[in-house]
């Protein structure tokens, strides 16, 4: 099973794979674009290995969030944990395909 992300808000429990990590923000370039004046153009990096999926703030404006507390550096993130980008609002589940 891989992971996602449920966009609870303003998604409307949107699903998002991210299974391939790669950088979120409002840019045009990025490969996860959130339409979120709050989020940055270049706002984190979604990093996939082995061991999971992790987060890195990459020096935005309002930080990211897990779990309620702003999130320095590099964060794993687990099922159930909740990931906020200004006023972007993903739960992190397993997926139901590999």
């Amino acid at each position: 099973m891989g992971i996602l992300v449920l966009e609870v808000n303003p998604g409307g429990n949107l699903e998002r794979g991210v299974a391939g990590g790669g950088i979120v923000g409002r840019g045009p370039r990025c490969d996860i674009r959130l339409d979120d004046p709050f989020v940055s153009r270049r706002h984190a990096r979604l990093i996939s290995g082995e061991l999971g999926l992790a987060i890195e703030d990459l020096a935005s404006a309002n930080g990211v969030h897990v779990n309620g507390r702003l999130s320095p550096g590099i964060t794993p993130l687990h099922p159930g944990d909740v990931v906020q980008m200004g006023g972007t609002v993903w739960l992190v589940q397993l997926s139901r395909e590999p």
